[in-house]
């Protein structure tokens, strides 16, 4: 079929469904011979939008070999190869949650909170928070004042007049949880949720002698966070996608970062990337395509949490949502590990419309479908593409040449963004 046969298209499809219908029903039921028709649907309508063009990813369909793509091409490969398989969901991180009964803690994972201001802590815990870091720079000495050779942990050694943790926790209403972390700087800024063990980049000069706790570059900073029992978080992933692609054992990376949305905000973006955050997630979607499927995006402030007293669209713009049957910090890394947590772009002007962002109610999942009931609305991305929107998502409608490894939501209203973690995808028989 070439051009000029297109307004033929809407009389061809309903003749070759008689054509084809008569051999594919047996006494009101489809025999051996039916033909695929959600599959025909899609391929045909996926033929059509591409003006039937010969130069199209269609152009090799030619089945009945009579040198003509056609409807009849169409129907033979949706009967003989995508009857046979099919996506499938093979990994669902919110698996387990119990969308009436598990709390929704709100958590910041990047903030500096000093050395440690209470003050900070407790703008934190007016906004709403239950779950914060207790962060700042660490680990490299050439930085002198500005980065610590300590962990900030625990939280009430650094702050006056409490004698633990829990002390310091029944003096706020809303936090429930301090996180052992820090900003490691060493190589490529690393954030290091539940490690408590002080580690270094070594340079010679500050310390001749290369300890255990040293490391020489960023996959080295990585195995030690891993080892002493903390997360490896890539912060604020400017570099090249490639150079992410190399490094190893890293749970999770930031895709909303305050700091770098202020700099795109005021005009201050650095050289050849206008807008830093479009990037992260672009970053993101390549290491979920070609590396991946189980890194975690998250959402930070950086510098720009609740208590600065300017009240720009990026303050408090950046912050998860973790789902947890109860508050512990066993349950809340377990949570954290599987991704079972939404990260949250708050970008709407003003502090009175913070919090204004779509909430979740529930997530339903099947074998082959994925349905968000919210209130705000829903676009899907599988492979850095914008697939699909709506509420819910079919994944048998989709070729499995496509080649998809993945699929996650984003869920927007106009106050801010919702990003689900990702689920995995794989190719089955049906």
């Amino acid at each position: 079929m070439n051009k000029k046969n297109i307004g033929l298209s809407g009389l061809l499809l309903p003749v070759l469904v008689l054509l084809l219908g008569s051999n594919a029903i047996t006494a009101g039921k489809p025999n051996n011979n039916s033909v695929n028709w959600a599959g025909l649907r899609i391929l045909t309508n996926g033929w059509l939008s591409n003006n039937c063009s010969p130069e199209s990813c269609y152009a090799g369909y030619d089945y009945d070999c009579n040198n003509n793509i056609d409807f009849v091409d169409f129907a033979l490969w949706s009967k003989y190869q995508l009857m046979e398989k099919v996506y499938t969901i093979a990994y669902d991180p919110y698996r387990d949650v119990d969308w009436y009964w598990w709390n929704r803690a709100l958590a910041q994972h990047h903030d500096h909170m000093g050395r440690l201001s209470l003050d900070r802590i407790r703008a934190y815990d007016q906004a709403g928070y239950n779950v914060i870091v207790s962060l700042d720079y660490a680990g490299k000495k050439s930085r002198g004042s500005a980065c610590c050779n300590y962990r900030l942990w625990p939280v009430y050694k650094y702050l006056a007049g409490f004698n633990s943790d829990q002390q310091v926790l029944a003096a706020l209403k809303n936090i429930r949880l301090f996180i052992p972390a820090m900003e490691e700087i060493g190589c490529y800024h690393i954030t290091s949720p539940f490690l408590t063990t002080y580690i270094e980049l070594w340079e010679p000069a500050y310390s001749p002698t290369k300890q255990q706790w040293h490391y020489q570059n960023t996959q080295q900073c990585i195995d030690l966070i891993n080892r002493y029992g903390g997360i490896a978080i890539i912060a604020h992933p400017i570099a090249s996608m490639d150079s992410y692609m190399n490094l190893e054992n890293y749970k999770g990376i930031e895709i909303v970062n305050a700091n770098y949305y202020r700099s795109w905000i005021l005009g201050q973006q650095y050289p050849n990337q206008p807008n830093y955050i479009e990037y992260f997630q672009a970053v993101w979607d390549y290491l979920l395509t070609y590396k991946n499927t189980r890194i975690w995006g998250f959402a930070v402030n950086d510098w720009w949490g609740p208590w600065n007293n300017v009240n720009g669209a990026y303050i408090d713009s950046g912050k998860i949502m973790v789902m947890l049957p109860v508050y512990s910090l066993a349950e809340y890394r377990n949570s954290l590990e599987k991704g079972c947590f939404f990260a949250i772009h708050d970008w709407a002007y003003g502090r009175q419309n913070k919090g204004r962002y779509p909430m979740v109610a529930a997530i339903t999942v099947t074998d082959h479908s994925i349905t968000i009931y919210t209130d705000g609305q829903v676009s899907w991305i599988a492979n850095g593409q914008r697939i699909a929107q709506g509420n819910s998502i079919n994944l048998t409608e989709f070729p499995p040449e496509t080649g998809y490894k993945y699929v996650r939501a984003e869920i927007s209203n106009a106050y801010g963004t919702v990003f689900t973690q990702p689920w995995t995808i794989t190719v089955v028989p049906e």
